[in-house]
């Protein structure tokens, strides 16, 4: 095209000049030559028609040619940046529209610069077709990714955004698999699966929706390629409220009864690993003459970082909730482990959790805060090991069987300790709410 609309310019101008039809204003210089002048400026017209042209198919060409290099392993990567630009596919679904719009603005006509990309390695490729290619393509900055599809002689068809996110801190857009799996490719349906949000997070849980989980709109989609290359929409549902999840989860709540306040913990139904205590674990109101309670919670059970809720009895008003940890030393050994639960044990200071419109969560502990203990001589350790853990054992044994020994301690966290303060007739009162880890874990 570009060989023959070159050719009949140089026509076309000659045929004017013989004519006496071109312009003076715009190819006065050009009548002016001399018949030889104009057919050399045709001829490099013409010169320069085929290099641009020969130009691009040679990129095209070398890219396809190491195409083959990088799927044998010759090469570990293929830059993209010379062959072009290729089109952005969007589709027009309900509650894309700001997405789309969004996305619109990165985009030059509806294409995007193949030199923003970086290059491509083997593991992006994701099919080889007779005829056409299928890739991921990573933006050089930024985290988007795009599915991507190009002919076998390397000319660009087509692309899709698959993964990106944007917008403030309680309202964004995102589009992505999961949070940790931007993208994820179903092999049985083959195509790609991803979620499309636009959503804010509730500022307080609540004991009716104990999540922080998105509270517009949300859905779930698959997107594949055909067989020219194009991409697809195959698939797309709405999906809720529930974030990065498709299966619908029931929640159940456990809860602590005093006469003044019930406090209440979710978990997952039929999943008890997901409970910090047991479902039946409830007082029987009586509470009022007891100023705490001590829940043993399972080993290793899901204490940090927990949502919980309060519920006042009438005329009581929650006024602070706060935390404290309880350190003590241990003694492990192959068979057993003794522990020193009363002496000096260490207790931290009252850290404030916030609570807000009676919902409160709790404060996972750094590495510095678990080994916090107060100072002692080994001589005071030696005196309340043999106190409470019996006779210091001879080192001999030592290396045939390990026993506690004051020789191998350690600082474990014993309690989290939840402070709950509040108002009534009374006047200012607390409760406590004592966790008890298993085995000092």
């Amino acid at each position: 095209f570009c060989l023959i609309s070159t050719y009949a310019s140089c026509v076309w101008i000659e045929w004017s000049w013989n004519e006496s039809l071109l312009p003076k204003s715009i190819f006065g210089y050009f009548a002016s030559m001399t018949s030889p002048f104009r057919l050399q400026l045709c001829l490099l017209l013409l010169t320069f028609g085929v290099s641009s042209l020969s130009a691009q198919e040679s990129a095209t060409d070398a890219f396809a040619n190491a195409v083959d290099l990088l799927l044998s392993g010759q090469i570990d990567s293929l830059p993209i940046d010379n062959i072009g630009v290729i089109r952005a596919v969007q589709f027009d679904m309900e509650g894309w529209e700001f997405f789309n719009e969004h996305e619109t603005k990165s985009t030059t006509d509806g294409s995007l610069p193949l030199k923003r990309f970086r290059p491509i390695t083997q593991s992006d490729i994701l099919q080889v077709a007779d005829d056409h290619w299928v890739f991921l393509l990573h933006e050089k900055q930024g985290f988007k990714i795009h599915l991507a599809s190009m002919t076998s002689q390397g000319v660009p068809i087509e692309s899709f955004l698959l993964h990106d996110h944007y917008g403030y801190l309680y309202e964004k857009t995102f589009r992505a698999f999961s949070y940790t799996q931007p993208v994820h490719y179903n092999q049985e349906e083959g195509a790609f699966e991803f979620y499309q949000l636009t959503y804010g997070y509730e500022r307080n849980p609540t004991l009716d929706h104990p999540t922080q989980d998105p509270i517009y709109h949300q859905s779930f989609h698959r997107v594949g390629v055909n067989g020219q290359g194009q991409m697809e929409l195959l698939f797309s549902e709405p999906t809720g409220n529930q974030i990065f999840r498709r299966e619908y989860v029931e929640l159940v709540s456990h809860e602590v009864a005093f006469q003044e306040f019930s406090l209440f913990a979710v978990s997952e139904k039929d999943q008890p690993q997901t409970a910090i205590w047991q479902a039946d674990f409830v007082t029987h109101g009586d509470m009022d003459s007891h100023d705490s309670i001590t829940i043993q919670l399972e080993f290793e059970a899901p204490w940090a970082n927990r949502f919980f809720f309060l519920h006042p009895a009438e005329g009581t008003t929650i006024v602070e909730v706060s935390q404290r940890h309880e350190n003590i030393l241990s003694f492990p050994g192959d068979g057993s482990t003794c522990s020193l639960p009363r002496w000096r044990r260490f207790r931290s200071t009252w850290q404030d959790l916030h609570c807000e419109e009676n919902f409160f969560q709790t404060v996972a502990l750094d590495e510095q805060e678990k080994r916090r203990f107060s100072e002692y001589t080994q001589a005071e350790l030696a005196q309340a090991f043999e106190e409470e853990c019996g006779d210091v054992p001879d080192m001999a044994s030592q290396s045939l069987v390990m026993e506690p020994s004051p020789s191998s301690v350690r600082v474990v966290v014993d309690q989290i300790v939840l402070k709950i303060v509040f108002l009534n007739a009374s006047g200012r009162q607390e409760k406590f709410i004592l966790l008890q880890l298993a085995g000092g874990c």
